[in-house]
């Protein structure tokens, strides 16, 4: 039998089909990106690229990627430079027409006059006329042969064509011919203001003004028509050729577009602002019951009549905070919704931790149907601790010892021999005050040729999400699984493991409003369509310094305009790790359906191996978006949605080095999720009432912002010092005035009236210095200066090969057996 390869590992049902060694090799195989990106940067061979410390092919091909895709993204800034000041110019010959009513502005080096409809120089200072006017009565010239009588008065013609110089014919708008009384036939412009033959009085009393053609004139036969056209002909119509008419359908096209995207996002956010709020009125918080669930193997129901976190305010709970099983009230035989409150720490400092934790304690919600998971990865001390992450977390819970705290084998997202990793799981309890709730501790310590055992954030996601993935498809267990399976079900008595349905994921930094629990759980039982949500972030460090002030506005509209609008169509494209929920499962009529534990999210989720500079962005950098992305790309009939009501704080960079690092992360996750995206066909709505339409257009914005930028500057300088472009001006508006107008519709905090003028003055770095930034730095994956630790390698290295025959695998039933 052969060896299975890495691809048909990610799509097998069972995650615990593996390579016994699963050392990787790049893979050679030339593809068209490839050859396009060899092609882009064929003048820098790879002897040159060793000079600068890049001997790895995998780093030399991450590079050359990186400055194929930097090239795209100018020839887009380009092409959008084009289409805004160059296309005009180029297809619409419109600029080169002498339009009369613009001469009076028009900057010429001499005074000019009008002789037989062409535009005209004075060459002779010494001549008497009036600049600007028709002269062709003045001028010597023969009268035409189809002329009976004399048609202009032939004593004041006395001018020379040599005292003149042509430049070139002149055109008169509609405007014009009827200002000036002149008449239009077949297209062409006739001034019969000195026209001395009363023959042709009634003609022009009739026509004066007008346009017509030479078929339905009435009043003069043909030949005087012809004498009519001979002798006052003054110019053309001025037209648009077909380039012009190009032009401006392109710019009326791409301005409806972009300013009916723009008012549609902040009509349809105002929209969901509101009905959202009526929704959530209906809600009192606390109060989150699903109709029936299977607890412990039975279908128990129990009622709350006043559910709370504090054992002591409820005397229908027990003083260790459990469940007084005969309670009923008023709302009649139903149960609360199980769920896991996530912490994944890295190196983060007690204060950062204890914050967090007691935040996740004091929700208002059941205390024996949440239960806190916190998940430390890796051995490791941050730089201004001096304690390691699990010692500090270790001091703040109290660890119950009936099980013995052993390391346990599980499969990590890594390389080589780094794939087996062990982890110890420490169930106790965390009480702040008279809070008490149940908490699982799991310490990654590494397998036995490393100390620090940290695999990444995405790993520690996965141990729980593969968890219930062998749950619900009875897959084989890790010893890890079995361990957390049997500790998670002791500590939590009435509620079975595979019960919970949802994952509130926080980071070890964020602390969570005591009633956001209860809220977003509320959503989940009123919506079964609805998969995943997130709250609303704020800022607690505002005024550390200017870095965190201009980032206050930037969170504030990312929810509550692209976010809000987003979840107009269900599908929000990016629910933030720092504070987002998760469908583990959902019960349906025909049974249930598995979301963030369905096979096919949890094996994308779980590669371990990125081969292409597109895949190690999605993996490395983004993994809270790439999740996003899978659930959409996966269900895209269900929904992801925003829920203002449940909210959340956090602390964001206060250097600007820092929020340097962590943008160029999200920058570079961003459009990569978002070219995931453009490829799904199925999201919601149809053509530019889509969210695939949104997600083209938020992805060609992001990767033309610096242009952007830069254009608008130009725009404001133009037109302060030359002449204004209202049509582009008018748009410039509605960008910054649309969401002050939303903050008075939505929040009403008059105070984000001063963070938005902030902003503003702020937009050269979001749209300028942060992109570009980060597009040179596309081959980075690092954190950067996000995260600093002392010791610790980075968990992307592969050392070794990969023993698969060290990791013991059992279904649950022989686990149970077996103790």
């Amino acid at each position: 039998m052969s060896t299975p390869s890495q691809g048909e590992i990610l799509r097998s049902v069972s995650r615990t089909f593996i390579k016994k060694d699963t050392k990787s090799q790049n893979n050679k195989k030339l593809t068209p990106w490839r050859i396009i990106t060899y092609i882009t940067t064929f003048f820098i061979p790879n002897c040159i690229l060793r000079l600068f410390n890049m001997s790895n092919p995998a780093v030399q091909q991450a590079w050359r990627e990186k400055v194929t895709l930097c090239f795209l993204i100018f020839l887009g800034c380009m092409l959008l430079g084009f289409i805004t000041y160059l296309m005009n110019i180029l297809i619409c010959k419109n600029n080169n027409q002498y339009i009369y009513s613009n001469l009076e502005n028009a900057k010429l080096d001499r005074e000019v006059v009008f002789i037989n409809g062409v535009l005209s120089y004075i060459d002779n200072n010494s001549v008497d006329v009036i600049p600007r006017t028709n002269i062709t009565p003045f001028i010597k010239q023969n009268i035409s042969k189809s002329c009976r009588n004399n048609v202009i008065n032939l004593k004041n013609a006395i001018l020379k064509k040599d005292n003149f110089s042509e430049i070139g014919p002149i055109h008169y708008t509609y405007k014009d011919v009827n200002s000036l009384g002149y008449i239009i036939i077949d297209d062409k412009v006739y001034d019969p203001s000195y026209c001395i033959d009363s023959t042709f009085n009634e003609f022009i009393e009739k026509y004066k003004g007008k346009s017509i053609m030479s078929d339905g004139i009435q009043g003069i036969d043909s030949e005087d028509l012809v004498c009519f056209k001979d002798t006052f002909y003054a110019g053309k119509v001025s037209s648009k050729t077909v380039g012009c008419i190009v032009s401006d359908i392109m710019l009326y096209i791409s301005t409806v577009a972009i300013f009916g995207l723009i008012i549609t996002r902040f009509v349809l956010a105002t929209v969901y602002s509101w009905h959202i709020k009526r929704k959530a009125r209906r809600h009192r918080v606390g109060e989150c019951y699903c109709d029936t669930v299977s607890v412990s193997g039975n279908n128990r129901k129990i009622t709350f009549p006043n559910p709370t976190s504090n054992p002591e305010a409820n005397p229908n709970l027990t003083l260790d905070g459990r469940i007084n099983g005969s309670i009923t009230g008023q709302h009649g035989n139903r149960t609360p919704l199980p769920c896991i409150l996530l912490v994944t720490c890295y190196s983060e400092g007690r204060e950062g931790l204890k914050s967090t934790l007691d935040s996740l304690c004091m929700q208002m919600y059941p205390y024996e149907y949440k239960l806190i998971v916190v998940i430390a990865d890796g051995m490791i001390k941050g730089s201004e601790n001096d304690k390691t992450t699990p010692e500090i977390l270790l001091e703040l819970i109290e660890v119950d010892n009936k099980y013995p705290i052993i390391p346990q084998d599980y499969i990590a997202l890594a390389d080589g021999n780094k794939r087996h990793n062990r982890a110890k799981v420490y169930p106790g309890k965390y009480k702040i005050n008279n809070n008490v709730t149940n908490i699982l501790l799991i310490v990654k310590c590494g397998n036995c040729s490393e100390d620090s055992g940290n695999r990444g954030k995405r790993d520690s996601q996965v141990i729980l999400m593969s968890f219930y993935q062998k749950l619900l498809y009875n897959d084989r267990l890790s010893s890890l699984d079995f361990d957390i399976y049997r500790k998670m079900k002791y500590i939590m008595r009435i509620v079975n493991p595979e019960d919970f349905e949802c994952i509130l994921m926080v980071d070890a930094d964020t602390i969570v409003e005591s009633s956001a629990l209860s809220y977003m759980v509320h959503f989940f039982l009123t919506d079964k369509k609805i998969m995943g949500m997130c709250g609303e972030t704020k800022i607690m460090n505002k005024f550390e310094s200017w870095v965190s002030m201009i980032q206050v506005f930037e969170y504030y509209i990312s929810h509550h305009l692209s976010k809000s609008f987003e979840s107009v169509f269900g599908g929000v494209t990016c629910l933030p790790g720092c504070f987002c929920m998760y469908r583990i499962k959902v019960n349906e009529k025909a049974g249930v359906i598995p979301i963030l534990s369905n096979t096919f999210i949890v094996n994308a989720y779980s590669t371990y191996v990125a081969e292409t500079l597109h895949l190690k962005n999605l993996l490395y950098l983004g993994e809270d978006r790439y999740l996003t992305t899978l659930l959409l790309k996966t269900f895209y009939k269900r929904k992801l949605v925003f829920i203002p009501q449940a909210k959340a704080e956090t602390l964001v960079p206060g250097s600007f080095g820092v929020l340097l690092s962590q943008r160029r992360r999200w920058i570079n996750s961003t459009i990569h999720n978002l070219f995931e995206l453009v490829l799904v066909g199925k999201l919601c709505g149809t053509f530019c009432c889509s969210m695939q339409f949104v997600v083209v257009m938020e992805l060609m914005g992001t990767l033309v912002l610096p242009a952007a930028i830069v254009f608008t500057g130009v725009l404001i300088a133009s037109s302060i010092l030359i002449k204004p472009e209202w049509i582009p001006l008018i748009m410039l508006g509605g960008i910054l005035g649309l969401p002050a107008i939303l903050i008075l519709l939505t929040t009403r905090e008059i105070s984000y009236l001063f963070w938005i003028v902030v902003y503003i003055f702020s937009l050269p770095i979001w749209n300028f210095v942060l992109p570009v930034y980060a597009f040179w730095h596309f081959d980075d994956f690092s954190w950067g200066e996000t995260r600093k630790v002392e010791g610790g390698n980075k968990h992307g290295e592969t050392e070794g090969v990969f023993d698969s025959s060290r990791i013991m695998l059992k279904h649950l039933e022989d686990f149970e057996g077996n103790e």
